[in-house]
């Protein structure tokens, strides 16, 4: 499996992130439902906890709901990196998915929601 080397910096990013702990979809096209949950999340993508990630380079669709949201948000995205194993910081084995195509009302309620769990008004946490 590979894994690409370590993720970008925060000062390459374009949106804030948050530790974010919800239940999410993913499939790769053609391929049966995978169900996970995510451990961060931002405007331009997320990381997905699983001890059995996808390729790097691997398109994915994705499928979550927001706490306090109607409706689910819909994403193609790709798989940016992988880290295959827990790595001695605590961090688990997951992919990290790099968004594609997103509707721009959706990424404006995930920024939303980034920020309020950000500054202490959002549930993190299914």
């Amino acid at each position: 499996m590979a894994t690409s080397p370590k993720p970008p910096s925060p000062k390459k990013r374009n949106y804030p992130r948050a530790p974010i702990s919800i239940r999410i979809q993913y499939q790769q096209p053609q391929k049966g439902i995978k169900e996970g949950f995510t451990a961060i999340m931002g405007g331009g993508g997320l990381f997905i906890d699983t001890v059995s990630p996808l390729p790097v380079g691997t398109p994915v669709n994705l499928e979550f709901g927001l706490p306090g949201q109607v409706g689910s948000v819909k994403v193609d995205g790709q798989v940016a990196w992988v880290r295959s194993h827990f790595d001695p910081k605590g961090f688990s084995p997951g992919m990290a998915i790099q968004f594609r195509k997103i509707n721009e009302a959706d990424r404006d309620k995930i920024v939303q929601f980034v920020m309020r769990v950000l500054l202490g008004q959002g549930e993190s946490n299914p």
